[in-house]
């Protein structure tokens, strides 16, 4: 589990991504800086700066440490900057903090389900950042050991924060969800600057954007280019990017590397943010202790913030957590220029994998998968539902589940709640419980619909939920699912 300690507590936004996980990577040096002087490179923790650097050779083993499941590894977000400095430096903006009530463990079409498992540390009433799967993603419901209230926010950068109400150190298990446009999509034909929010338009200073005007015109983004136009140049020329020792330093390194198209993740990443946004794009720097992308604005139909990797350069990448979880697929491919040698997008750029959790086929269209996955998503599940499977070499577990009387009408909410517990009756501390509708009699069916899922507390569940109202009349059967983790096994209880 990923542990975000705080270290300063002066400072809400000092935290720490992965104590004890080794960091790796080289220092980001801005111009002008000594190479004893260099700070931490930002992957290594949840820093709110991101400067210009000059070491461009591949680097050597990554370590990467996923809180979430399914998994999406190398892309979670620890740290989102929006903000280009006079002197090149990626910021976070100081911002506003929208508050993000639990919205309850219901499914939403389009959108897909996710639970975290994280250690926090700080003070009572410290503002504490946590990684999160997409910018846009909600929390559908937590707990907290010790039990207290935990407030969630989110800066106008998409970062997301847990504020306790005890001082101290405490497990925190959430279900999160997150637009399936994040992951991949379709460009949309009507996407265009002009449809861009106000609030969301860059702003870079003049010095900065003539470099990068120069920059777009050796790339050959004309002017009166359009928004999906400009942006597919921006990706393919970006992704073009080789590691390799640095191009002869003739003006600032942001200018010197973007036209020498040398780097790894953090370089491709810190320069495509400049040149997008100079060009009136929403860009932002993502980042984890492992790798770094982007994320940009599209507008048009179904608009929305959309995740980019760019690739990067390593021999190897090693996955600490993955154990017993899914690999989350994107329900629609990448939609951009792969040029040769970009690469697996889930290796971070790295040559070698090793702990990568095992991938779900997912089927590209429910409808052709059979009339329980066409159910399920025409009932609001995301694309075909994640079953629990048998885990060899984990602690077993039982799973119960109560509800109260045989006969349930569509559209009625009805309370589900049940234990997660060893062969010997020790309670499963924490973990993600979800509620199917199945045919009746039929324990090899694809489910119906995926009803909600639910955050383990000390071994027992609870959740509300309905059958859907399109839902036919008849007999069904209930079930509950433990989906496991890296220590307890999954089971069935129904």
């Amino acid at each position: 589990p990923e542990a975000a300690d705080a270290r300063d507590p002066s400072n809400d936004l000092a935290a720490s991504a992965s104590p004890g996980d080794p960091p790796e990577g080289d220092g980001a040096s801005p111009e002008g800086r000594s190479l004893g002087d260099t700070p931490p490179d930002p992957r290594s923790g949840l820093g709110s700066e991101a400067s210009p650097d000059r070491r461009t050779q591949r680097e050597g083993t990554l370590h990467y440490s996923e809180v979430f499941d399914p998994s999406v590894v190398p892309f979670k977000r620890n740290r989102a900057l929006d903000t280009v400095g006079e002197d090149l430096v990626l910021r976070v903006n100081p911002s506003r903090f929208e508050t993000l009530e639990p919205v309850g463990n219901t499914v939403v079409r389009g959108r897909e389900v996710f639970w975290g498992s994280l250690l926090v540390e700080g003070e009572a009433g410290q503002r504490i950042p946590i990684p999160s799967v997409s910018p846009e993603g909600q929390i559908l419901s937590y707990q907290a050991t010790p039990a207290q209230a935990v407030r969630f926010e989110r800066d106008e950068a998409g970062n997301f924060y847990a504020t306790p109400t005890l001082a101290g150190r405490l497990r925190l298990v959430f279900v999160t969800d997150a637009p399936s446009h994040w992951f991949g999509r379709v460009l949309p034909a009507d996407a265009s600057f002009a449809g861009i929010p106000r609030a969301l338009r860059p702003r870079v200073p003049k010095s900065v954007a003539r470099e990068a005007r120069e920059v777009a015109e050796a790339i050959g983004i004309e002017k009166d280019l359009g928004f999906i136009p400009t942006l597919e140049r921006l990706v393919g020329y970006f992704r073009s990017f080789e590691p390799g020792d640095p191009p002869p330093a003739k003006g600032s390194a942001y200018k010197d590397i973007a036209l020498g198209k040398r780097g790894i993740c953090r370089h491709r990443s810190h320069a495509f943010v400049i040149t997008a946004q100079t060009l009136g794009i929403p860009a932002r720097y993502v980042f984890n202790e492992a790798h770094v992308f982007v994320e940009v604005y599209v507008s048009g139909t179904d608009p929305g913030w959309l995740r980019i990797d760019l690739g990067g350069g390593a021999d190897e990448l090693q996955v600490h957590g993955g154990e017993g979880k899914r690999l989350h697929q994107p329900v629609t491919p990448d939609p951009f220029e792969k040029p040769a040698g970009f690469g697996d997008p889930q290796s971070a750029g790295a040559t070698r994998v090793e702990g990568l959790p095992d991938a779900e086929p997912r089927e590209s269209d429910p409808s052709d998968a059979g009339p329980g996955l066409a159910e399920a998503s025409a009932t609001g599940a995301a694309g075909p539902i994640v079953r629990a499977r048998a885990q060899p070499g984990l602690v077993p577990t039982r799973t119960t589940l109560g509800i109260a009387g045989n006969f349930l009408f569509r559209g009625e909410a009805v309370k589900v709640s049940g234990r997660v517990e060893t062969v010997d009756g020790a309670p499963v501390p924490t973990g993600l419980v979800q509620v199917l509708l199945m045919p009746a009699r039929r324990a090899d069916a694809a489910p119906l619909a995926l009803l909600g899922t639910a955050a383990i507390q000390d071994g027992r569940y609870t959740v509300e939920v309905a059958i859907p109202a399109r839902q036919s009349p008849g007999s069904y059967e209930l079930i509950s699912e433990f989906l496991g983790d890296g220590t307890f096994a999954a089971s069935v209880g129904n």
